[in-house]
């Protein structure tokens, strides 16, 4: 598998409370995705995009190396 680029970023507007912005780039395996959208903190498709992005960066953290 060919992985070039794998970056999330989650951060609040800076103009609307309660918003964040999510930015997401894959360039990996040969998909490419470049997207940003922006969620309510009470969006429940958000909240369990960020909860496995969380699990899935701690399982990563702590694989052993191969």
């Amino acid at each position: 598998m060919e992985v070039n680029t794998i970056k999330i970023e989650i951060r609040k507007h800076h103009v609307t409370p309660g918003v964040n912005v999510l930015d997401l780039t894959i360039d990996a395996d040969g998909e490419k995705v470049v997207k940003q959208t922006q969620h309510k903190d009470t969006d429940q498709s958000y909240q369990k995009f960020v909860k496995e992005a969380v699990r899935i960066a701690k399982e990563l953290s702590n694989a052993k190396i191969e």
